[in-house]
């Protein structure tokens, strides 16, 4: 396969330890892209917050083990712009796309939509940066942590 496109796009990583309480004292954000991480990367694609299917941020966070199982060094989370009232949610790799670049590059964005992707992924990165597997799905559907490791087994085993 190729390299992942849009693996430069500078994303805000979202500080999973920030909080209302903590917000004098903790940075809200960070900017970083896919490629400042190392290692087999699982990137994870989320519309946004509000409600479709926020479960999968807790499915993301609560299974960080069967991941890691999976020969995945790090998750990253991706979502489009409107995930503040989310902050961080406790994830390590939250990661919102601002400019839409890292959006755009991989058709996750329909035009003139500037706050949420439309598309659904799972895209498997090995330690050189190439894409090594992805699957899409539909905007509304919830995907369960067996359909989002199985991309990880498949391009990591």
């Amino acid at each position: 396969m190729a390299t992942l496109p849009g693996n430069n796009a500078k994303l805000i990583r979202l500080n999973p330890e920030w909080s209302v309480e903590k917000a004098a004292s903790t940075p809200l954000e960070q900017e970083l892209s896919i490629d400042d991480f190392k290692g087999k990367r699982l990137i994870i694609t989320l519309p946004g917050a509000g409600g479709f299917c926020n479960k999968e941020f807790d499915l993301v966070k609560d299974n960080q083990d069967k991941f890691k199982a999976a020969g995945v060094d790090e998750v990253i989370v991706v979502v489009g712009t409107d995930i503040l009232s989310n902050a961080g949610r406790g994830l390590p790799n939250l990661f919102q796309d601002v400019s839409q670049e890292f959006g755009n590059a991989n058709k996750l964005t329909l035009e003139g939509v500037k706050s949420r992707y439309l598309q659904r992924s799972v895209i498997a990165v090995d330690a050189s940066g190439e894409q090594v597997g992805r699957e899409d799905a539909e905007l509304l559907g919830c995907r369960t942590v067996d359909a989002l490791l199985d991309v990880a087994k498949k391009a990591f085993s």
